[in-house]
């Protein structure tokens, strides 16, 4: 029926009842019929730019559109999109008219329109840093965008504006689409409506390996990768093979004396800047391997991810060049552009690039509070001695701690200078724990979670978990050995300290009534916050690992352990003892680091909700046990205290279980997803270490008389006295 007389209008389009007997005679009054005849009368190239681009809008609107059309003749059921495209299909082939209209109207916007944006910036982090990166994406998502009708990437946003027209979009069988290429010019000749699509194209192409050479030649990422000259870096080659094959491109397009060896040609080019891409890879594995033994930085990870999914966009478009059928190019030509549409509906949102550039830090940080967890995890029978001794110096220590902090209150500073003396008595009692040798119980969930995580990451593949169940076991009672001795130590120790100040005060205990009775309503499980304010102390301890994590790993990334070791003042005090400061900085850095932040949270959050108004304090449960036991110092157990009293024990437990809890559950969360744990792994942890405990429970709580089970991959324990 193709070329059939039809009444049309004066620009000869026809006219929407001569459209529908001619696309559909058994239901030409259809109302998605009528709709694809002004969606098509739209695309008009004597209009001006924004209004084919309306009418662009207009025509993929009615392809995505859900409601029913009139069944397509002699085809299969299949989705309401699908059969829409066949009756523009039908449309295109019957009436040369609307062929001819929207070829012309294709080609129009296409010359008109600029694609730099669509491919080689679109989804792509730009090269101006994290930081700048991530407030253009704010700006972006709370700013309205300009309208430019000559941007491709708003187009492409405008024709699929929502998922469901993504959807839409990979669902389309590929050969229609080749069918919808060929109707409109086919792809071949330099007169087809795409032909400006192609050098959009080779444009993104060039932008982008000059983008990637640019990157991995910068000082960060050279300083990092291999040794090797400058012209033989495949970031130097990269730029200049995909000239040549652009080059071999265009002398292939222009039907040259002989086909056959263009596309050799072609071929051979292609094969070679792959090949040279694959080297920019290899060259960013090395440079991220160097990350994971020196340390990692945001900015260097930032810039490895640019070059990674500027790698990756210029395969998708080199993809687009190469030789194939039409059908093979169709779908090559789907994938790319359902990628395109899918990062336009992202472009705004923040987790893409945290997620990327964040991950390897965080798994960093967390690595470097694992190996520091290592110490806390005891396995014969010998190192849970010790550890209990280690802990019970921590205990006693944690009693001049609790009696400083009441010192402190008492003497009625302003909020800040309290807030910083609280500050230098805490991080400063931490710190000599740390140097001393002794454990502060509630130090160890965060960090021994994150040990947990590596080996559990490590024994993934493993189908025998005895080794990773073993592992845990010797963290809980670790751990309980550890809050053992804290508490055990605490009491006494807190006992003979009010006995010596009576025996200096005529008598009078350190608390006074009025403090004592305080304390223990400040300790009442649900007459007070203690139950909220133990939660969020159990977030502290956990932040301060992650502190602890973060400030070695800025250490060991600006080599300061081997800045020390090196320094000119060794002239003055001896190379020796540069380098003893080294080894005692590397030793010791993370637990300063955590140390120091465990104090500032612990005695800034009560005066920070104080400024904001908020009911913001702490409950640490070793020194929540030592002002119990100096107010029951101070009040005894009379008949009128004992009310009070055992709600108050009974709180000191609820916060110790909730410090433990709570800073394990999440740095084993952070950990598991640091180190991309699988679920199924996690549960088939889970599962073994309930079955065992049934099985053998009293292993989690005492040594086993020979120990001798390691996990998967290496010890996890290291010889007490534990470092921090």
């Amino acid at each position: 029926m193709q070329g059939a007389p039809f009444n049309s209008t004066p620009d000869g389009f026809p006219d929407p009842v001569t459209f529908g007997r001619e696309l559909s005679p058994r239901a030409p009054e259809h109302r998605a019929i009528k709709q694809l005849h002004a969606a098509l009368k739209r695309c008009d190239a004597a209009t001006p730019l924004p209004a084919q681009v309306a009418g662009l809008e207009a025509l993929f609107a009615w392809l995505a559109s859900r409601r029913s059309v009139p069944s397509f003749p002699e085809a299969p059921r299949e989705p309401v999109h699908v059969t829409r495209l066949r009756w523009l299909l039908l449309a295109v082939d019957r009436l040369p008219s609307v062929r001819s209209r929207l070829a012309q109207s294709v080609s129009f916007v296409l010359a008109e329109s600029v694609g730099g944006g669509l491919f080689g910036r679109l989804g792509l982090p730009t090269d101006r840093g994290f930081l700048a990166e991530t407030i253009d994406r704010i700006s972006r998502g709370l700013l309205p965008e300009p309208i430019d009708e000559r941007d491709l990437a708003q187009l492409l946003g405008k024709l699929f504006p929502s998922t469901a027209s993504l959807r839409a979009l990979e669902g389309t069988p590929a050969e229609l689409m080749a069918q919808l290429f060929c109707a409109l010019g086919g792809t071949q000749q330099d007169t087809s409506p795409w032909a400006p699509l192609l050098e959009h194209l080779t444009d993104a192409c060039s932008l982008l390996a000059l983008r990637i050479s640019a990157t991995g030649l910068s000082d960060v990422i050279r300083a990092r990768s291999p040794r090797t000259r400058l012209v033989s870096s495949p970031f130097h080659r990269l730029p200049r093979a995909v000239d040549r094959l652009l080059e071999s491109l265009r002398e292939y397009r222009a039907a040259a004396a002989d086909p056959h060896q263009g596309a050799l040609r072609l071929r051979a080019r292609m094969d070679h800047c792959h090949e040279t891409m694959h080297g920019c890879r290899t060259t960013t594995d090395e440079v991220v391997k160097n990350l994971e033994k020196f340390g990692v930085s945001v900015d260097v990870v930032y810039r490895v991810e640019l070059v990674g999914q500027s790698l990756d966009r210029l395969t998708l478009l080199l993809r687009q060049l190469e030789p194939y059928s039409e059908l093979s190019r169709a779908s090559e030509a789907k994938a790319l552009l359902a990628e395109l549409a899918r990062l336009r509906l992202r472009d705004r949102k923040l987790t893409d690039i945290a997620r990327g550039n964040l991950h390897l830090l965080a798994r960093k940080i967390i690595e470097r509070a694992g190996h520091t967890g290592e110490h806390y995890i005891t396995s014969s029978r010998r190192e849970y001695v010790l550890m209990l001794l280690s802990a019970g110096g921590g205990g006693v220590l944690t009693t001049g701690t609790a009696a400083l902090k009441f010192l402190i209150g008492s003497a009625h500073f302003a909020p800040f200078v309290e807030g910083m003396l609280a500050t230098c008595n805490y991080g400063g009692s931490f710190i000599v724990m740390q140097l001393l040798g002794f454990t502060l119980a509630t130090k160890q969930p965060s960090m021994t979670a994150a040990a947990l995580a590596g080996t559990l990451r490590d024994s993934a593949h493993h189908p025998d978990l005895s080794a990773l169940v073993t592992m845990i076991a010797r963290i809980t009672r670790s751990q309980l050995a550890a809050a053992i001795g804290n508490v055990g130590m605490v009491i006494p120790a807190t006992l003979a300290f009010n006995a010596f100040w009576r025996s200096r005060h005529d008598g009078a205990a350190f608390l006074n009534q009025e403090t004592a009775e305080h304390v223990l309503q400040s300790l009442h499980p649900t007459q007070s916050g203690t139950i909220f304010y133990a939660a969020l102390t159990g977030v502290l301890l956990w932040s301060s690992s992650i502190a602890a994590g973060w400030l070695e790993n800025w250490a060991v990334y600006r080599r300061l352990p081997e800045a020390i070791a090196q320094h000119r003042y060794g002239r003055v005090l001896g190379r020796g003892t540069m380098r003893w400061l080294s080894r005692f900085l590397q030793r010791n850095i993370a637990g300063f680091g955590g140390n120091s932040t465990l104090g500032f949270l612990l005695a800034m959050t009560p005066i920070m909700g104080k400024f904001l108004g908020l009911p913001l304090d702490v409950r640490h449960v070793t020194l929540s046990t030592g002002a119990l036991t100096l107010a029951i110092c101070s009040l005894g157990f009379s008949s009128e205290a004992s009310h009070a009293v055992y709600p108050a024990m009974l709180g000191i437990a609820i916060i110790g279980c909730l410090n433990f809890g709570v800073s394990f559950l999440l740095a084993l969360a952070v950990a598991w997803r640091a180190r991309e744990a699988k679920r199924s792994d996690q549960l088939r942890l889970i599962a073994s270490v309930l079955a065992t405990f049934f099985r053998s429970p009293l292993q989690f709580f005492i040594p086993p008389a020979h120990d001798a089970a390691s996990p998967v991959h290496g010890p996890v324990s290291v010889p007490p006295p534990p470092a921090h």
